[in-house]
């Protein structure tokens, strides 16, 4: 209801002081009578405020008065004539000034009619609204009876309600939608969507973040509306009720594909040109690994197709046959089966071709078609969204490429190398890529506290002797590595004499107990090298 819609009751017979016709147009949420000499405490914002004008005692108080309830944020005035005979033109004026409709009740109506009639009319339109929503909701079960894809549910409610509006997932994948969201449009959205206290939720581009259905926000949908007003709030729920159906539906015949991959495996057929990606994850807790057994029964762990799993088997991770190791706990997951299932999940919505299994050490194995950059590309962006809601769950990610004269077991080994050696970052989510064409590569897939481990034992004696004499022996090596060996190049980029080069590298020779013209020795003093400046690091 508006201030018009008072102004317009015939059996209240108000009168228009003041109010222009965007003042008249303001929602009234509430109505109150008060005469309290400060009615900020009896007042709410959008109120419709009923005085006597008991409290003006001088002109000068109408300014007073009406400034705390314009400050207060009240949507009009309704002054009442019994004291004065009429209203005075300070309290007019003052309205005027701050904004204020002000309406005249005649002496002949109380303020207590005036209540009735706005409980009345707000009592109509919450039945107006229950029917409407009963209405629309019948409308929506009927689209979805028909057949409707939830496409169509989402631009007809976009029509309806004038607003823009998309279904997103929690690695930002776009199920339906108006337009084209940018990746900081679903940045913005997945963060608050994974990170808010409670939704409804508004990004800071303002958007509205409804979730569909309820628990694990890694698995669920989102509804998204902009502009974000609160009160489309009943509107988006019943469609993200609807769209749940949708959403369980997915998850539904998503399971059931494992179900029938694990009964009646088909063998996995490896492409020719070597173009297969295996992906390895582990999920485990910031202090380290977690190891509660796991029971092999099919709603637990799911298998790979036959040829994918004889790969596994013949990588030396065994799928039938064997318990599973999985963490005991995952933020937001009532069991270990629900989280390897939520990471399953995430990994299919970020990779819809992949095809993937749980192992018998509690890791979500994956293999899917491209290259390795690109696979890479995609984990980091989209499952790196995810990383706000795993608090203190990390998941080590592995990716690893089949050559052409590969098995698609080594790319398997490969990514599972990859992943071990990233459970030693410490990010939320972080990722190894198992370069394995070069030397600097293959070290990738170290753990990085023995990459550490490697570089001070070999160049332990360096750094001692640096940090006692300032003499530069690390910053020569590196240098001197750099110029393949010539000293004289060294010697010109970091301008010292030559004869001081050669000193240097001789020092560093005696410290570690290598020659550097030694093919071998040269080869652990440049992995070290690169091991120390960070080089080594994950991709």
């Amino acid at each position: 209801m508006r201030v018009r819609d008072i102004l317009d009751a015939p059996q209240l017979r108000m009168r228009l002081l003041h109010g222009n016709a965007g003042e008249l147009d303001r929602p009234v949420a509430r109505i109150c009578a008060t005469d309290m000499p400060d009615p900020r405490p009896f007042v709410t914002p959008g109120a419709l405020v009923c005085t006597g004008l008991i409290w003006r005692q001088e002109p000068t108080d109408s300014e007073r008065y009406v400034g705390m309830l314009a400050g207060a944020g009240v949507a009009g005035v309704v002054a009442g004539q019994a004291l004065h005979g009429h209203v005075p033109e300070d309290v007019v004026a003052a309205c005027e000034r701050h904004g204020l409709p002000l309406l005249s009740a005649p002496q002949s109506v109380p303020f207590s009619r005036i209540i009735e009639y706005l409980a009345e009319q707000a009592a109509e339109v919450r039945w107006r609204r229950v029917q409407s929503r009963a209405d629309r909701q019948r409308r929506l079960l009927t689209a979805v009876a028909a057949g409707a894809g939830i496409e169509t549910l989402v631009a007809d409610f976009a029509a309806e309600q004038q607003v823009s509006a998309w279904l997103v997932t929690s690695t930002g994948t776009v199920i339906a939608g108006t337009s084209d969201l940018g990746e900081d449009e679903i940045n913005r959205i997945v963060a608050t969507a994974l990170t808010a206290p409670r939704l409804p939720a508004v990004t800071t581009g303002a958007m509205r973040v409804l979730q569909v259905g309820a628990g694990d926000r890694i698995t669920a949908w989102y509804l998204v509306i902009r502009p974000s007003a609160p009160e489309l709030d009943p509107f988006g729920t019943d469609l993200a009720a609807v769209a749940e159906l949708y959403r369980q539906r997915r998850a539904d015949r998503q399971h059931l594909d494992w179900e029938l991959a694990d009964r009646f495996p088909v063998p996995f057929a490896e492409r020719a040109d070597g173009g297969d990606v295996a992906v390895v994850c582990e999920i485990h807790a910031a202090e380290g690994a977690l190891g509660m057994a796991m029971k092999n029964d099919a709603q637990q762990r799911r298998s790979l197709p036959g040829g994918v799993a004889g790969a596994i088997d013949r990588a030396g991770a065994p799928v039938n046959g064997a318990d599973v190791t999985a963490p005991q706990h995952v933020s937001g997951w009532t069991d270990t089966a629900a989280g390897l299932s939520a990471v399953r999940a995430a990994l299919h919505d970020a990779l819809p071709a992949i095809v993937t299994s749980v192992d018998r050490e509690g890791r979500v194995v994956g293999v899917t078609g491209g290259t390795q950059d690109e696979i890479a590309t995609v984990i980091r962006q989209r499952i790196g969204r995810i990383a706000a809601a795993l608090k203190e769950i990390r998941l080590a990610i592995g990716v690893g490429a089949r050559q052409p004269e590969e098995t698609l077991a080594g790319a398997i080994g490969a990514a599972a190398a990859a992943a071990t050696a990233a459970r030693d970052d410490t990010a939320p989510v972080s990722m190894r890529v198992a370069d394995i064409d070069t030397a600097v590569g293959l070290l990738t897939a170290v753990p990085g506290g023995l990459q550490r481990r490697f570089a001070e034992r070999v160049l332990g004696p360096v750094l001692d002797y640096d940090r006692r004499h300032g003499a530069g022996l690390l910053e020569t090596l590196g240098v001197f590595l750099g110029c393949e060996g010539s000293w004289r190049q060294a010697a010109d980029r970091m301008h010292l004499h030559l004869n001081t080069v050669r000193y240097r590298i001789g020092r560093i020779e005696e410290l570690t107990g290598r020659d550097l013209g030694r093919l071998d020795d040269r080869l652990d003093l440049y992995l070290a090298v690169r091991t120390l400046a960070g080089q080594t690091a994950p991709v």
